[in-house]
């Protein structure tokens, strides 16, 4: 029984795990959002979903069940809303978005895009804005006489911890500088005889089914390059954090423990508050290797295991 494939297969075969129906046929807000290039050919070629992005796919489906039930919960004290709500384009058919959640009054309509995510990140990514926008665009079109505005709510279900990105209001510019692109895209899509990808790079790049052959990078490069400047540079600083921290709690546990024994040298415990903490006694046995390596080298040979793992180095 090979249960990988039972999954795969009961995942594919959902409602949620294509919602949004023959994406090849419109242009929406996270095509916009994203690499025009991708954008197209995704809709001409779309890779088959592997396990994880459909596990994904699951993951940000159930986060929005949480919401919705929470919605229903406090109805009575919120503004109307919908779920999955299409806005279109009235002079443009072919551009629409599916909105997370759409909440109406009686003079303001709110966008609310839902991001299930690994690890929050501090700002929302742009094409997260770029997105919300784009779909604040949509909704303004539809009721030109209302105010819009939108939210990112990012939750992150394996740490259980989420964060309202708020404060977006419609632009019109920033609107029309999205139809533009979305335009474009929706124009390559339809003349393959003469197709113009224009690429932006980004974060998603390494996770792109079409980065081998992309133009934005050198071809056949022999270390190809990827633009994770804004990440590497908070990997480094939280590496640096980490060392800092490392040696405050070095410093911490030297101060509580000289203080526990001052305090009671026979049991060693003390209650600081509600708390309390003591210091203990832990062994452990371990292989003197060097010793078996000297006096017993074929029995050392014989439960000698090398293991190979990844690092990453800068």
């Amino acid at each position: 029984m090979d249960l990988m494939q039972i999954l795969k297969d009961g995942l594919s075969d959902s409602p949620f795990s294509d919602s949004l129906g023959d994406r090849s046929q419109y242009i929406g807000a996270s095509d916009v959002a994203g690499c025009p290039r991708k954008a197209v050919l995704t809709k001409l070629d779309a890779p088959e979903h592997d396990l994880g992005t459909l596990i994904k796919f699951a993951r940000g489906h159930l986060t929005e069940l949480m919401l919705i039930a929470g919605l229903k919960k406090h109805s009575k004290s919120l503004p109307k809303w919908k779920h999955q709500y299409e806005a279109k384009s009235k002079m443009r058919k072919h551009i629409k978005a599916h909105l997370d959640f759409l909440f109406t009054s009686k003079n303001v309509l709110a966008v609310l895009e839902v991001k299930s995510v690994d690890g929050i990140p501090a700002d929302p990514y742009e094409g997260w804005v770029q997105q919300v926008h784009m779909q604040m665009g949509l909704v303004k079109e539809e009721y030109p006489d209302k105010a819009v505005k939108g939210a990112i709510f990012a939750i992150d279900l394996n740490q259980g911890e989420a964060r309202l990105f708020n404060g977006y209001q419609y632009d019109g510019q920033i609107y029309e500088g999205l139809l533009q692109k979305a335009e474009s895209i929706w124009k390559t899509l339809n003349d393959q005889a003469n197709p113009n990808y224009d690429t932006e790079k980004g974060p998603l790049c390494a996770w792109c089914h079409y980065r081998p052959d992309c133009p934005a990078y050198k071809a056949n490069e022999a270390i190809p390059e990827m633009p994770f400047e804004k990440e590497l540079n908070e990997y480094r600083g939280l590496k640096e954090q980490g060392k800092t921290l490392e040696a405050e709690i070095k410093k911490l546990k030297a101060f509580l423990k000289s203080g526990i024994k001052n305090a009671n040298p026979d049991d060693k415990k003390v209650r600081v508050g509600e708390e309390e903490i003591k210091i203990g006694i832990w062994k452990r046995s371990s292989i003197n290797s060097q010793k078996l390596q000297t006096e017993y080298p074929d029995v050392y040979e014989d439960c000698l295991k090398t293991a190979s793992y990844e690092v990453l180095r800068v």
